[in-house]
């Protein structure tokens, strides 16, 4: 006999899985409202005022708060194998300092070692991540010019999910245009997004030989072969091949006002291209590469290098929305692993750290001051991230059905920033004594509450991962679009319309080279030849006589005179 489950009265049910949020600001990508919001089972259930709610659940006061869609960071690399070592953060201290930040699913990228295919790779980052990873997690594939892209195919299916590719220009796996023209047309057939590394190999691979015959070989060697407009020819070059692919385009890593000028014109055109800026970049000034400590200077090294005076024209690229993405490139590598390049920076582990600190950081550079409002805040680190990669509505808002990844802001907190305190294994923090004003309050992840107040529990295993579905409607819509505007249209044309070329004279088709004969022609030179004259005696015998070499003129024109004459 089998013991009927015996039903439990909903207002008896454990408040764990419903929680009510209550007298707090609600900020969306597209406004923001006083509102509650009930949660249950990992989901948004309610959002308005005087909701009727069932009992037992728990109450949160948000009074003075904002509440936000927990952040989606695209650009987070942990226990990358490189350089003979992997990042040092692994996938569950990678992403409880996610959660710590206010991150709630972040996006890290495979690549696949040599002789080893992308189903290979994919299988192995999965294994990696599931049993550590605490928040959701997408996954990207890294590309290379050697690759077979028919295999891509199998990695857009909806069991492995996998709408996103990398391409670079520069590095270990820099591919020529050629090769990116074709991964760019493979990526649009298969209803992807191209992320790119945009930077000019060839001006790289100059400047660091030079460097290394200058005898430079601390970390502002790097910095100094990488050049701002290394970066500049790539982006507009990056925005040109893919236009010409009617392929969408992200640009990872913008570090120049300059680059991120180029894409906000190639947007003005109608490209379907966008970029991303990081903490880094709108808070650390590529003069660290010069300071006189060589631990100091390492910390710094990311690629593409931090630029000089650059931070306030990155910032203001956001309020302007030629940037639409505020990402991490968590990349951490501690300081004996950057040591591993003392002798030559080429050898320098590059990355930094970032995906505890992006909210907070742009929270104090961009709100705070004033530059961009609270619903671009949610639009740069939440909302567009997701829609890029057809995540969004289930992340990047606070909707009815939405995923239950909130954030409760705190708009009065004052935080230093530093090693000290931040979650990563690194051993150094390029924010050291930097000063934030703002950080997460409560943080929940699907509707689980990892963060309450100074309580903070993540736990291990609890991130899943999240199948991407191909043919983003925002991107593809903007692509057909633009091809609607520009259409490839022949002109028909009768025979009458057709140039003749039958019965042309040489004078009117000359043949593709000269006659061996044909002497050029020369308005200078005259028709006759004087040494032919009749009455003319042979040039050559006059001019070999022995009687001409004393030839005295008796009369000259215009009468005697002295001297020669």
């Amino acid at each position: 006999m089998v013991t009927p489950v015996k039903r439990v009265p909903i207002h008896l049910q454990s408040a764990q899985n419903r929680i009510l949020i209550k007298n707090g600001t609600v900020v969306n990508h597209d406004g923001e409202q006083q509102a509650d919001i009930y949660i249950e089972d990992s989901t948004v259930r309610m959002v308005g005022n005087h909701l009727i709610i069932p009992g037992g659940t728990r109450t949160i006061d948000a009074a003075g708060k904002f509440i936000l869609p927990g952040g989606v960071d695209l650009n987070v690399h942990l226990q990358r194998p490189g350089y003979g070592t992997q990042t040092i953060d692994d996938f569950y201290q990678g992403s409880k300092a996610a959660l710590a930040g206010g991150t709630t699913m972040i996006m890290d990228m495979v690549v696949p070692a040599a002789n080893e295919t992308p189903i290979e790779a994919f299988g192995k980052w999965r294994k990696w991540a599931d049993d550590k990873v605490c928040c959701d997690y997408a996954l990207k594939m890294q590309l290379s010019g050697d690759m077979d892209l028919d295999q891509l195919e199998d990695l857009v299916t909806p069991e492995i999910g996998i709408n996103t590719f990398q391409i670079d220009m520069a590095g270990d796996h820099k591919m020529n245009d050629k090769q990116i023209m074709a991964a760019l047309d493979k990526v649009a057939g298969l209803g992807g997004l191209a992320m790119m590394y945009a930077e000019n190999g060839t001006i790289i691979q100059e400047c660091e030989n030079k460097m290394n015959a200058a005898g430079i070989e601390g970390p502002e060697g790097h910095a100094m072969s990488h050049p701002e407009e290394a970066q500049t020819e790539a982006v507009m070059r990056g925005c040109v091949l893919a236009n010409a692919s009617e392929c969408p385009l992200y640009v990872t890593n913008v570090m120049s006002g300059a680059a991120a000028d180029i894409i906000r014109k190639r947007k003005a055109k109608g490209y379907v291209v966008t970029g991303e800026v990081t903490p880094a970049s709108i808070s650390c000034d590529g003069e660290n590469y010069w300071n006189q400590s060589w631990v100091h200077s390492a910390a710094y090294v990311c690629t593409p290098p931090l630029c000089k005076g650059e931070t306030e024209n990155l910032l203001n690229c956001t309020a302007d929305s030629s940037i639409e993405v505020f990402a991490s490139h968590h990349k951490p590598y501690n300081s004996k692993q950057k040591a591993l390049g003392a002798t030559n920076f080429k050898l320098i582990p590059k990355g930094v750290i970032g995906v505890e600190e992006r909210l907070s950081i742009l929270w104090t550079k961009g709100v705070e001051t004033g530059k961009i409002s609270r619903p671009q805040f949610v639009s740069l680190i939440s909302t567009n991230p997701a829609k890029l990669i057809n995540a969004f509505p289930q992340k990047g808002v606070i909707e009815v059905g939405a995923d239950a990844d909130l954030v409760i802001w705190n708009p009065d907190v004052d935080k230093t920033l530093g090693k000290e305190e931040h979650l990563s294994k690194c051993d150094q923090s390029i924010f050291q004594g930097m000063k934030v004003k703002g950080a997460p309050e409560y943080v929940l992840c699907r509707g689980r509450l990892v963060k309450d107040q100074d309580i903070f529990r993540p736990m291990q295993g609890f991130g899943l991962y999240r199948e991407l579905e191909p043919f983003n409607a925002d991107l593809y819509d903007k692509i057909r679009e633009q091809k609607e505007n520009i259409p490839m249209r022949a002109v028909q044309r009768t025979s009458v319309d057709l140039p003749v070329t039958n019965g042309a004279s040489p004078e009117e088709m000359p043949p593709p080279e000269p006659a061996d004969d044909e002497k050029p022609s020369d308005q200078q030179r005259s028709s006759v030849d004087l040494t032919s004259h009749p009455d003319t005696p042979d040039f050559d015998t006059s001019r070999a006589s022995s009687a001409r070499s004393s030839v005295r003129v008796r009369a000259p024109p215009g009468g005697a005179s002295s001297g020669f004459w």
